[in-house]
């Protein structure tokens, strides 16, 4: 059940099979036609409990807009290990990270989405390439860095991000010859939660 076309009046969009809603964008608008695409795709993970049935054509449009910059993560090419931020709460000078999906974690819901990464240690440990969502790679390092850990390190306010540090292991030469492409790889957060709608942040 792929991403499909759709119309509400004279406005293109798209949505997950037959019954999804539909997600509208301005024509001849590249931005908002991708995010259209992209609140379809969460779509199906919403309605598939997080393993949408989505063909490469769904996606493949989108891969470039998650990239970010390559001093972000660290690879070992010999030992096929891959590191980085999976997820960053502030910029260095404070101000609320946003995601390309529009999506952020306030400070003090923090603590939620450090659970679901506890849990997603204990249970799944798992990593795809581009949201494909066959296990190619598995976790080998996991960290939620918070304010408290931060303190117990004796590391100073604002050296380190509050965020989600993680590696990586890719066994599969195929599978690290495709992370190898990638000009700018970077790790997505991929599943499913509740979101409450803001006017600005």
């Amino acid at each position: 059940m792929p991403i499909m076309n759709c119309t509400i009046g004279d406005k293109p969009g798209y949505k997950y099979g037959e019954s999804g809603h539909c997600y509208t964008y301005t024509k001849d608008d590249e931005n908002s036609r991708k995010e259209a695409k992209k609140k379809a795709i969460l779509q199906g993970v919403a309605i598939e409990g997080g393993n949408p049935h989505l063909e490469k054509a769904d996606y493949e449009d989108l891969v470039e807009d998650y990239n970010i910059e390559p001093e972000s993560m660290i690879k070992d090419e010999e030992q096929h290990l891959l590191f980085g931020w999976a997820y960053v709460s502030h910029n260095a000078d404070g101000t609320q990270v946003v995601d390309h999906s529009g999506e952020f974690v306030i400070e003090e819901n923090f603590g939620d989405l450090e659970m679901a990464t506890y849990g997603y240690n204990i249970v799944f440990r798992d990593g795809d390439i581009r949201h494909n969502c066959k296990a190619s790679g598995v976790l080998i390092e996991s960290l939620v860095m918070t304010k408290e850990k931060q303190k117990a390190m004796g590391i100073p306010d604002g050296i380190v991000p509050t965020g989600v540090w993680l590696g990586f292991y890719f066994p599969e030469d195929k599978d690290w010859n495709i992370i190898k492409s990638m000009k700018k790889p970077m790790f997505s957060l991929y599943g499913s939660a509740v979101k409450e709608y803001v006017e600005e942040v």
